[in-house]
């Protein structure tokens, strides 16, 4: 119920913009008004979360006492604005041509149901398990954002943007039902981005509804939509970003949309890093094109904007300074002795990731195609200094660290053909300068950033991005009915990411053995659905620990172990409140051994997963015993040794 208090507060907010922004066709643009909400919506969330944070305060009480202040501000300023005028959709899809409005209730069917199985189904995702959620789950226990002892260093040093907005409605809804409806939302919120760019780009009407239909339809973005990773949360503010900064180019000097170019920025790089890439090449537009129009006054408005983004991460910046004396952790993931051949073999394999289909003959041509390339580059496949993990391989694949998005890859190549054989084309400025930049940032992508089996999500910005571009090439170049049929062959081929996601199955998955879906599956079932074989030793875990009346868990983890469902089973059917705390840290955050709450802490009991665990833990001068241990629990996919899942009592 709390939950509708943040929710009331961007439906007011929204109001206030639609009545005051200026008016497109006529008429107040919800969609301008839907982004300006957005960001300032969650410019006030993160002065919320980071405030509280400082006082120690993030806790149920004042977190409602916050949101209530904005959503009470919020309904003045829009009531002295006046009442809010009617049928502002309703009178727009009037004007829509009939096969378009067609397309647009196609596209509200994917995002209902996208919706519907975030909204049912638990957070699940490898990461989510790893690190995305058990950070909100220590911060709620812990009552601030401050760094804590961890075996899992990505929970510290991994941008927090997206868990912010989980947390708060985790605290407010008490559980984690509204967790996955942050990427839907932003989902929701790319399809009606992409639409504004295309028209700031040239698009009409029929062009808007057509990149809307290419952006909801991408696969890696269906999937995305309903888990707890953070990939189309940077995807949204990426597209607000460049939206943003297309509207500043056309008009003067605007003070409220450089803060708008700012905050968008600041969001997207305190969600994922891979911000800082794919800002960077449309920061280089900006002052390519703004020093024409606003000549050396263009320090100015650059300025603002850097301040603006910079001030937003100064929290998480600080945070990571006091650890590692500097604003970032040291990133293991970027490339070492890039050559030509190298950076070729990089953007290769990068592309490859999306060319997996459901003919295992196609894939395996296409593999041996990349591997000759590879041959002919005088380089392998799994290049250490540009390859993380894995030797490369093309597959399909219906789960969101992996899926690629072949048809929009095949839609990209042949709009940038069609672009630059069609020579009129290439006179709009405009749109040559949006093509160099989202080209440059995927180049750029691929030169700094190590291949990955699982960077397939990465892209997924880019493919969102390219959506506007993808429809107006299109839109211009064929007939109303080829376009229209593209447009339904994207929505029904989109069907199977739709309703067989592999970790959130809306229907049975048509390669799984089982008719297991979201709804004849039990949520805590659904927990382990990428990690079946934890759950009976997770369970049995618990239930000891219960039996023995212990209250504070110590916890060893391995860095890639699954720690949050933990909290989720210990405060399943009870009213004791559980903590849980890594014991036994190694790392560089040990040092927050030291400081309050975390150097008084003794635990009770103590889970362990490491690998090598011996029978008795000494902690702190106190010895544990083991008590209680699981059958080995195999890594899926792993060819390390199986460990089991062992309980260790204070002797």
């Amino acid at each position: 119920m709390f939950v509708v208090m943040p929710l009331l507060s961007f439906y007011f907010i929204f109001l206030i913009f639609y009545k005051r922004l200026n008016r497109l066709d006529g008429l107040p643009c919800w969609r301008s008004a839907f982004l300006s909400a957005s960001v300032v919506w969650a410019v006030i969330l993160i002065a919320i979360t980071e405030c509280l944070s400082v006082l120690s305060l993030i806790t149920f009480n004042w977190v409602l006492f916050s949101w209530g202040l904005v959503c009470i501000a919020s309904a003045l300023i829009y009531h002295m604005l006046g009442r809010r005028q009617k049928s502002i959709v309703r009178f727009q899809l009037s004007k829509i041509p009939r096969s378009e409005a067609l397309l647009l209730f196609s596209i509200a069917y994917i995002v209902i149901m996208v919706g519907l199985i975030a909204l049912i189904a638990p957070p699940n995702n490898w990461d989510s398990m790893t690190y995305h959620m058990s950070r909100v789950a220590h911060w709620i226990q812990n009552r601030t954002l401050v760094h804590y002892p961890t075996h899992i260093l990505r929970q510290l040093t991994v941008t927090p943007g997206a868990e912010f907005v989980i947390m708060n409605f985790q605290i407010l809804s008490g559980g984690d039902r509204f967790a996955n409806l942050v990427q839907w939302f932003c989902m929701l919120g790319s399809i009606i981005g992409v639409s504004l760019i295309a028209k700031q780009l040239g698009a009409d009407i029929r062009g808007q509804v057509f990149s809307a239909v290419v952006c909801a339809t991408i696969p890696m973005g269906i999937l995305q939509g309903s888990s707890t990773q953070n990939d189309y949360v940077v995807s949204f503010w990426m597209v607000c970003f460049v939206y943003y900064t297309l509207l500043m180019l056309k008009e003067r000097m605007n003070l409220s949309l450089l803060l708008k170019i700012g905050a968008s920025l600041g969001l997207a790089i305190l969600t994922k890093g891979t911000a800082y890439i794919y800002t960077f090449p449309f920061l280089v537009w900006f002052v390519f094109s703004g020093f024409k129009k606003f000549r050396w006054n263009l320090w100015k408005p650059l300025l603002i904007i850097l301040i603006v983004a910079i001030f937003m991460n100064v929290g998480y910046y600080t945070r990571n300074f006091n650890l590692y004396g500097r604003p970032h952790a040291k990133l293991y993931y970027l490339t070492n002795g890039v050559t030509l051949p190298l950076f070729i073999s990089s953007i290769v394999r990068n592309m490859g990731l999306h060319l997996g289909t459901p003919s295992k003959l196609v894939n395996h041509v296409m593999y041996r195609i990349i591997r000759l390339i590879h041959k002919i580059l005088g380089v392998v496949t799994n290049d250490p200094r540009t390859t993380v993990c894995s030797d490369f391989s093309i597959n399909f694949s219906l789960h969101e660290d992996s899926t690629g998005n072949f048809l929009h890859l095949i839609l990209i190549i042949v709009s940038v053909v069609i672009f630059f054989i069609a020579r009129q084309k290439r006179k709009q400025r405009d749109l040559i300068y949006y093509l160099a930049a989202l080209t440059s940032a995927f180049l750029l992508l691929c030169f700094v950033v190590k291949w990955q089996p699982w960077a397939s999500r990465f892209h997924l910005p880019v493919f969102v991005l390219f959506s506007p571009f993808i429809a107006i090439v299109l839109s211009r170049t064929m007939s109303h009915k080829i376009t229209n049929f593209i447009g339904v062959f994207l929505i029904l081929t989109s069907f199977p990411w739709v309703f067989s996601n592999d970790s959130r199955p809306f229907i049975k998955n048509f390669r799984a053995s089982k008719s297991e879906n979201v709804f004849n599956t039990s949520r805590i079932e659904q927990y382990f659905r990428n990690w079946p074989g934890l759950k009976d030793p997770y369970m049995g875990a618990v239930q000891f620990i219960k039996s023995k009346g212990c209250l504070d868990i110590g916890i060893i983890l391995d860095e890639d172990d699954w720690e949050y469902p933990f909290f989720v089973l210990l405060q399943k059917n009870t009213t004791h409140m559980f903590r849980i705390e890594h014991v036994d840290v190694n790392n560089i955050s040990s040092v927050k051994y030291g400081v309050y709450p975390f150097n008084d802490f003794n635990p009770s009991a103590i889970i362990s997963l490491k690998y090598g665990q011996k029978d008795t833990i000494v902690n702190k001068d106190t010895v544990y015993v083991k008590e209680w241990s699981s059958a080995p629990v195999a890594r899926p996919g792993s060819v390390v040794q199986p460990e089991p899942v062992s309980v260790f009592i204070k002797r």
